[in-house]
């Protein structure tokens, strides 16, 4: 796994960024086992990245393995946090990148496989997608208070995904 200068999240080589994109375009095809075995392949390389543990997440839920899922997407939150640093205003083609980045993720669902570029070039867009998905598989859970406390990670902003979590741990509450 290469790793970026100060502090940034680590990333894939390019050969494996290629087989982590063949596995996103896998999921999005439906062939989840296909896409699961590429994402194993790479973790056994060590290619520990927030995309790679969040698209794991995303099979290990379809598998029914809602536990190991929340483990992963705890992990993924690990390596967005180890990769903090101050976020420079782009400029030039890097800004245009960051634009179109942004519009694309934005008509992008949370369920769907996240692609390295997405957590570089938006790792808060990254994190909100996380938090998401690990909202969702604590309220299957029952998991009434950590679903709260993870809603407040998300520093006000509303989904509906959200909303639903909270209403369902409410009502095992009452």
């Amino acid at each position: 796994m290469d790793s970026m200068p100060n502090g940034a999240a680590p990333t894939l080589p390019a050969k494996e960024e290629a087989v982590m994109a063949l596995a996103c375009t896998l999921y999005e095809q439906g062939a989840t086992a296909e896409c699961f075995h590429l994402l194993q392949r790479l973790s056994a390389s060590g290619a520990w990245t927030a995309p790679l543990l969040y698209n794991t997440a995303l099979c290990l839920e379809e598998a029914g393995q809602p536990e190991r899922a929340i483990s992963c997407l705890e992990k993924a939150l690990s390596c967005l946090k180890a990769g903090k640093k101050e976020q420079v205003k782009p400029s030039g083609e890097e800004d245009v990148l960051h634009v179109l980045y942004e519009r694309q993720c934005g008509q992008a669902q949370y369920r769907f496989p996240m692609r390295e570029e997405e957590a570089l070039c938006l790792p808060d867009y990254a994190r909100e997608r996380i938090l998401r998905l690990l909202i969702d598989l604590c309220a299957q859970q029952g998991d009434g208070a950590r679903v709260r406390s993870l809603t407040a990670s998300l520093r006000g902003k509303c989904f509906a995904n959200v909303e639903n979590a909270l209403l369902q741990t409410a009502e095992k509450r009452i």
